[in-house]
């Protein structure tokens, strides 16, 4: 059993390496991340460090939280 799971990891990795294969570094980590990578997986499968992965991340937090912001009317 735990080497079909480790199987199906490989898989899992490889399919995301191809996925994010020509989209930018933090682009790339953002939408892994929404699959449920974790911060470590997401450097490894990018070659970056987990630092920058977390700086990825909440950059595109902050870019969303902003662009909703700016989406809802105002009451006034």
């Amino acid at each position: 059993m735990a080497n079909e799971l480790a199987g199906i990891d490989k898989v899992a990795n490889l399919l995301a390496v191809l996925v994010v294969k020509d989209m930018n570094k933090s682009t790339a980590a953002t939408i892994l991340a929404t699959a449920g990578f974790s911060n470590k997986e997401i450097a490894g499968l990018l070659n970056t460090s987990e630092g920058s992965v977390r700086s990825f991340i909440s950059i595109a937090k902050r870019k969303a939280d902003k662009a909703e912001k700016s989406e809802k009317p105002n009451d006034g």
